[in-house]
């Protein structure tokens, strides 16, 4: 385990002897499920006191750059969070969590490995989270489909326009729609995800599509590719619509698709 949550804990003074700013570090991903490999992430949470959490989001970049091997981060304003990698390949996604808006989650019941909680904040949050089941949300799939059809009509025009590096990556992002696609049809859960990655997991029919959409930077061979992937995401859309009664119409899911097909 990374020995970054003791400079965590110990690097801040208390804002009171009873309240320390750091009051629980704990570990999640494939290191915490004891699947993690040389190149595995190390996914770290930070639990902070209500009163602390606005100085290590601040602080986020430079935390990090205390730890031995410190190379570059990677972040987004305005997040909790901030990626870091290290000497050769290391890489710790770390969240800075306010305590006191910490809530049961099925997020919780994935596998943890709490490193510091000695008011046992983490232990309870675990032991509250389990039963929680995993859901769907309308929004999630609403989002999903909307994306995934916005990157294939943006596949086409970039790629009839002759912007073949952008064309190329607008099907990196189609690919990813319709890989959470396979997944809600099959009801997998983040639970099955965190040993097994898509490649593993997915079912065949779409593995294959996938692999065989991988195409030079050419555009007769992108519009190949697109017409590949889009085909397999029609036959998503109607079976999702089936399984979870959008209100979004399928008609016009599917003629945004017929669009491209025809």
């Amino acid at each position: 385990a990374p020995p970054c949550h003791r400079w965590l804990s110990e690097s801040e003074p208390s804002p009171s002897p009873t309240a320390p700013p750091v009051i629980g570090v704990f570990l999640g991903g494939t290191l915490a499920a004891g699947s993690a490999d040389a190149f595995s992430d190390i996914d770290l949470r930070v639990v902070v006191a209500a009163d602390r959490h606005s100085y290590y989001v601040d602080q986020r970049r430079e935390l990090p750059k205390q730890w031995p091997g410190f190379l570059f981060n990677e972040w987004v304003p305005g997040a909790q969070h901030c990626v870091s990698h290290f000497q050769p390949f290391g890489k710790i996604d770390i969240f800075y969590y306010d305590a006191t808006a910490l809530a049961p989650s099925p997020w919780y019941r994935l596998p943890i490995r709490i490193l510091h909680d000695p008011e046992g904040v983490i232990a309870d949050l675990v032991e509250g989270s389990q039963g929680l089941p995993f859901t769907v949300s309308d929004d999630d799939l609403d989002f999903s489909i909307s994306k995934g059809l916005a990157a294939a009509h943006e596949t086409y025009r970039r790629g009839r326009r002759g912007e073949l590096f952008y064309a190329l990556s607008l099907l990196d992002e189609l690919r990813q729609h319709i890989m959470h696609a396979d997944d809600w049809l099959h009801d997998r859960t983040p639970e099955t995800a965190v040993v097994a990655k898509f490649d593993m997991r997915g079912s065949d029919a779409v593995l294959a599509v996938l692999k065989a959409s991988y195409s030079p930077c050419e555009a007769n061979a992108i519009m190949s590719a697109l017409r590949l992937l889009v085909e397999t995401y029609r036959g998503q859309l109607t079976e999702l619509h089936g399984k979870f009664g959008l209100a979004r119409p399928l008609a016009s899911d599917l003629e945004a698709i017929d669009i491209i097909l025809s």
